[in-house]
């Protein structure tokens, strides 16, 4: 297969939809040779920020000299973008040579009566095969949904877990409750493993803490108390955490707390590994973590790039992107706009998934709106762009439908936000906000 012939191959999948559980993943990559063995890993599941502590763990593994993969999903710029190899996505035909690869392996296993792995299945045994191929030192491995029944949940030794924010999604698969939802999640955790998390709220806490008490889990809890904002605006922060002066370049409320995990997270596995140049990643005795590695820290967090999580793509006008597309990010949002902005409205572009509580987000957003335009992705879960309208609309908030022009979208709020002096706010899912920063640095070159 070429490129051209692997994306349509992948798109043909995902016709068959999500489908949960771990027997197809298991038997495609025992048929693979078991590719996602014989390295550390870090594996992340959650509602919001799992992107985001990513990002700052792979930029100061990298920045310690590590040979980094990276597994993420969805992508907002390019389906390549799902794989990285210390920063830099795979390239077409490394992804074309290794989904020929599985593809081959599916086609075996249809044939002996077995049903089709799904496309998240293909892709998560793509991302092992490239893994393996680039001979990385640790992968950095990020749930697609849930924990428990995710492919991804497949890592079953030398892994350290992460939980980020858990919060309410996905609630027809995974459960109404935040205990059911964190049930879920922490299905990625085994019997005496290493788990750090977000500072959670008290029901999610509590699931936890029960969870790791019975499964002998060592639990790293991000101390709240123990960070200081030093200062903070949309264009980053500087902030104290355990007595040590951090600073990020990420704008958002929410991103001094992801960084606190990262923070953990490196410490953590730094308590286990040492870099080695001759042998790569090797086991270390030494339970102290060194000044050397706080320095890596701060210089990783500092240089931590991720694009659609409150990015400033513009300046005159102000124009953040964000990719909220759920209540607890909407809050999330809300509460960096308030804090940032005080007593200013904005003009947003938004286009929401059908099946997303996108009421919610007109109940959070719509008082700060002087103006929306609504767009729609391509996506077949896209809410229509006049439905957004009309429900926006019915809450008294002056709404333009857009259709699915970005374009045009783009245009008239950088218009209107230039004539009022108004900041331009895009939101909704990432999908909608990866074209637009496309679509507004293209306009501004």
């Amino acid at each position: 297969m070429n490129y051209k012939e692997a994306r349509q191959y992948i798109t043909e999948k995902e016709g068959l939809g999500s489908v949960f559980g771990l027997d197809s993943i298991r038997e495609l990559l025992r048929r693979l040779g078991n590719p996602e063995k014989g390295r550390p890993a870090i594996h992340i599941a959650g509602t919001n920020g799992k992107g985001s502590i990513l990002a700052y763990v792979e930029e100061t593994l990298v920045q310690a000299g590590l040979n980094v993969g990276r597994y993420i999903s969805p992508t907002i710029y390019d389906y390549r973008e799902r794989w990285k190899h210390s920063k830099e996505w795979a390239s077409e035909a490394e992804v074309a040579e290794t989904i020929t690869e599985v593809v081959s392996v599916v086609d075996e296993m249809i044939s002996d009566g077995l049903p089709s792995p799904t496309a998240f299945e293909i892709e998560t045994a793509v991302t092992f095969l490239l893994f393996k191929k680039w001979n990385v030192d640790v992968m950095l491995i990020e749930c697609g949904m849930g924990g428990l029944l995710d492919a991804t949940n497949v890592i079953e030794a030398d892994v350290i877990n992460v939980l980020a924010s858990i919060s309410r999604d996905h609630m027809q698969i995974l459960g109404n409750t935040l205990t059911e939802i964190t049930t879920q999640k922490l299905g990625i955790v085994r019997d005496g493993s290493v788990l750090i998390s977000y500072p959670q709220v008290d029901e999610v806490r509590d699931v936890i803490d029960k969870y790791c008490t019975e499964h002998d889990v060592k639990l790293i809890n991000v101390d709240s108390s123990e960070i200081e904002v030093l200062e903070s605006d949309y264009g980053g922060s500087h902030f104290t955490y355990k007595g040590e002066e951090y600073s990020t370049a990420l704008g958002g409320v929410s991103q001094i707390y992801n960084a606190t995990v990262a923070i953990e997270v490196i410490r953590e596995f730094f308590k286990g590994y040492i870099r080695n140049s001759e042998n790569g990643i090797t086991v270390n005795t030494n339970e102290d973590v060194t000044d050397d590695v706080t320095g890596l820290i701060k210089m990783g967090l500092s240089k931590t790039e991720w694009d659609g999580r409150f990015s400033v793509v513009m300046r005159n006008p102000l124009v953040i992107v964000d990719g909220a597309h759920n209540e607890d990010a909407w809050l999330r949002l809300r509460d960096s706009l308030d804090k940032y902005f005080t007593n200013q409205k904005f003009v947003f572009i938004i286009g929401v998934l059908r099946d997303k509580e996108y009421h919610k987000m007109i109940d959070i957003l719509g008082p700060v709106a002087d103006y929306v335009y609504a767009i729609q992705s391509d996506s077949p879960r896209a809410l229509t762009a006049d439905e957004l309208r009309d429900d926006f609309a019915e809450a008294g908030v002056e709404t333009r439908s857009c259709g699915l022009d970005l374009e045009q979208a783009a245009e008239k709020a950088l218009e209107r936000a230039k004539k009022n002096g108004e900041t331009v706010v895009v939101c909704g899912t990432l999908t909608i906000s990866g074209e637009m920063i496309k679509c507004i640095k293209s306009m501004q070159s």
